[in-house]
């Protein structure tokens, strides 16, 4: 099962394509998405579902990657739904709660806008070694040097997270598997014991969290790591390919900022 933050081995056109320049397009895609309206917004996730399947990623596994987040995601479509003004044209009288159509409207693009943004995340950590998206975030922090900023260890804690969050939901997993094969049943339990399940789960994966990290730290010990500017294996030239992407990303940025104050 694919978790976020692995990277899969493949060859494409993204696959190839400069480690910064896939993290500035991200990241100027990003900006478009959350500044965008509805239907741009609507159309970028579209293309972003075909990219990804033209480069040989299944939908099935950006919804694996997805998943983790699925609780937040139906949170923040619920909160818009609930607490948006308008018109009510769904009522619970049990409840006392009603849906107003501006607000599902307003919960679907939010949610579909966060989707976006996990997609292209996802896509960026699938199609590039952790070195590569390191070694681009070291070279647009370089500036920050001037400023005795340890762009440095920021890097290195940033490539710890990446590799971290995949170990967090390998050990829930885990330890979900193992509640399964001594035969616990969430859905044969009562509010109480799933309260103390989740906790008794979150602990554990804490602990496995916590034992990794501790592990970690003393193998980089072992190999003598240091607080000190450091070299790369790999290797950032960009090519004939990306610099066509930029020049698309380019020409893409200056239509939408125009059609957007056109139709603003």
């Amino acid at each position: 099962m694919y978790h976020a933050g692995v990277f899969i081995k493949g060859e494409s056109l993204i696959y190839n394509l400069d480690p910064r320049v896939k993290l500035a397009f991200i990241f100027f895609l990003s900006i478009i998405i959350l500044w965008a309206k509805s239907l741009a917004v609507f159309l970028i996730g579209i293309t972003l579902f075909f990219v990804a399947l033209a480069n040989s990623i299944k939908l099935r596994t950006i919804g694996q990657a997805v998943k983790p987040l699925l609780f937040f995601i139906g949170l923040i479509f619920a909160a818009h739904a609930l607490f948006s003004a308008g018109e009510a044209f769904v009522t619970i009288p049990y409840l006392r709660v009603s849906f107003s159509l501006s607000g599902v409207q307003e919960g679907f693009i939010v949610t579909w806008r966060f989707l976006c943004l996990i997609v292209a995340a996802v896509l960026l950590t699938m199609t590039s070694a952790p070195s590569q998206i390191i070694a681009a975030i070291k070279f647009f922090l370089r500036p920050l040097k001037f400023l005795r900023v340890p762009v440095d260890d920021i890097a290195v804690m940033i490539m710890l997270a990446l590799r971290l969050m995949p170990v967090l939901l390998t050990e829930k997993e885990k330890i979900e598997t193992a509640q399964k094969a001594r035969g616990y049943d969430s859905r044969a339990s009562g509010f109480i014991i799933k309260i103390k399940a989740f906790l008794f789960l979150t602990m554990s994966i804490l602990l496995g969290v916590f034992r990794r990290a501790d592990e970690l730290a003393l193998a980089m010990e072992a190999r003598g790591y240091a607080r000190q500017e450091r070299t790369s294996m790999a290797e950032m030239k960009l090519t004939s390919s990306d610099y066509l992407m930029l020049a698309v990303a380019g020409i893409f940025i200056i239509i939408f900022i125009a059609l957007y104050y056109c139709f603003s």
